[in-house]
């Protein structure tokens, strides 16, 4: 089918309602429609707990969150209302490619391997479960349809004004000035993959203070637990900031440090949308492997064990991910100690 042409002043609606990473990693998408079509109006739908982080890309008009379109008629009521040119479903989902196609959005993108891509009239044709190619990129695919050229990602996400200035003053206050090094530790993954062991982030943390690197941990409220663990190891010297911030003010430490350690998770593909230095911590399974999850354009910033037998990566079966204990505090800390910004 012959690629369509937006119009100069198309409204475009991105749809990517499920989790942080998952977010970050489909926003170059609205970075090249403006780059193909500047004048466009580009509105992203996600879950109300990734708002504010969607809110600080440079190329997105406006926001909208699932909550608020609500559900049923009652969402496809709301859609007709923005009279959208065309949408994108990011992330295939039942739900929402019926309601585009129930909303009379004239041109409907998304994959054309589901039983409901009959909503869809403009389809892509790509696995990504088994894939080598990058989740960013495969979002980034979905625009072939629309004639815009396909290149490398670019995040283009920026920190309101006042936001790096509260954090530093923050860091400040727990004892961080400008000359110190800074390390962030994110050992949670909210269940996404296999983990590299909280004992091991607390190895590596006290490690780093012993070279008298300020180490900050991080995590949501429901990670306390986790990051007891990594501090009781890590030592006295260790900062907590975990369940202490939002994803702006999250966004503005990740974006402060030097380098962040972290699993496969939505904080440690932030750092690299803000361009920080990364060492990403992957199991080795297709599903989860760096190919697809890892951050972007890093591929020499993670580490990853040997191949195992597993044919997926459940960490509600495999409890004890012994796959990620090949990777040694040792390895970790050679890769933080290599970057040039420590």
């Amino acid at each position: 089918m012959k690629p369509e042409r937006l119009k100069p002043d198309s409204k475009i609606l991105l749809i990517r309602t499920d989790r942080i990473g998952d977010v970050v990693l489909s926003s170059p998408v609205a970075a090249a429609i403006k780059r193909a079509v500047p004048n466009a109006d580009v509105t992203f739908l996600v879950r109300q707990y990734t708002r504010d982080l969607i809110s600080l890309h440079e190329d997105v008009d406006r926001v909208l969150t699932e909550e608020e379109i609500g559900a049923g008629e009652e969402a496809v009521r709301k859609l007709k209302m923005f009279r959208f040119d065309a949408g994108i479903a990011l992330h295939p989902d039942f739900k929402w490619a019926w309601r585009m196609y129930r909303a009379g959005i004239p041109l409907r993108l998304g994959t054309g391997y589901r039983f409901f891509s009959i909503f869809y009239n403009r389809k892509v044709f790509e696995h990504r479960k088994h894939t080598q190619v990058h989740e960013a990129d495969h979002n980034l695919n979905l625009l072939k349809p629309l004639g815009i050229p396909v290149s490398p990602a670019v995040f283009r996400f920026k920190l309101p004004v006042g936001a790096a200035a509260g954090i530093r003053s923050l860091l400040e206050k727990k004892g961080w000035d400008a000359e110190k090094t800074l390390v962030v530790l994110h050992p949670g993954s909210g269940g996404s993959a296999a983990d590299w062991p909280a004992k091991r982030f607390g190895e590596l943390a006290r490690a780093l203070l012993a070279r008298h690197i300020f180490v900050v941990l991080t995590g949501n409220s429901a990670e306390k637990n986790l990051v007891d663990r990594v501090a009781q190891i890590g030592g006295a010297g260790v900062v907590r900031l975990d369940g202490a911030l939002n994803l702006v003010e999250l966004s503005a430490v990740l974006k402060q440090a030097s380098v962040v350690v972290a699993n496969s998770t939505g904080p440690l593909h932030i750092a690299v949308a803000f361009g920080t230095d990364v060492v990403g911590l992957y199991c080795p399974v297709p599903p989860c492997h760096p190919e697809r999850w890892g951050p972007y354009g890093r591929s020499d910033s993670v580490l990853v064990p040997q191949k195992v037998s597993c044919k997926t990566c459940d960490v509600r079966i495999c409890a004890k991910t012994r796959c990620m204990e090949q990777i040694s505090v040792e390895m970790v800390l050679n890769k933080v100690l290599k970057n040039e910004n420590v």
